[in-house]
């Protein structure tokens, strides 16, 4: 009579292949939207934030100058202005600077619609300046 050896199991089972790899979608199906979302509320938060910093360099340019620049390359640099120009986090677009009739001026990213779907409104990425007064120290 012949002896049958057991023969030691190497490898795994296309079963136990495929409970791994269906593990692995539906973990990549909860992380990938989460990882989205979280990515654009930053640039939301982000882009808040660069546009408080521009307000902060008008309003100094503004009370040396006595008027505001509707160009953010006067505030690069500058004494009391920015480091670089910043841009839109979301598509790295430029922030737009205008001023109305009465010298106000309004600060305002072209990407508001897109911030405002991830958080809070579209007018929470403008901010509007109104025009610098007059010393009336001697």
């Amino acid at each position: 009579m012949q002896a049958y050896r057991k023969r030691a199991k190497r490898g795994f089972s296309l079963v136990e292949l495929l409970a791994v790899v269906l593990v692995l979608a539906v973990l990549a199906a909860v992380a990938i939207p989460l990882y989205i979302s979280q990515r654009k509320s930053a640039a939301a938060r982000s882009c808040k934030a660069n546009i408080a910093a521009i307000a902060a360099a008008e309003s100094a340019w503004a009370l040396r100058e006595g008027a505001y620049t509707t160009t953010i390359a006067d505030l690069v640099g500058a004494q009391e202005g920015l480091a670089k120009t910043p841009t839109c986090p979301l598509d790295g677009d430029a922030y737009t600077l205008a001023t109305d009739a009465d010298g106000n001026l309004t600060i305002s990213c072209g990407n508001a619609a897109d911030h405002a779907a991830s958080l809070g409104a579209a007018a929470d990425y403008s901010m509007t300046l109104t025009k610098p007064g007059k010393d009336t120290l001697p």
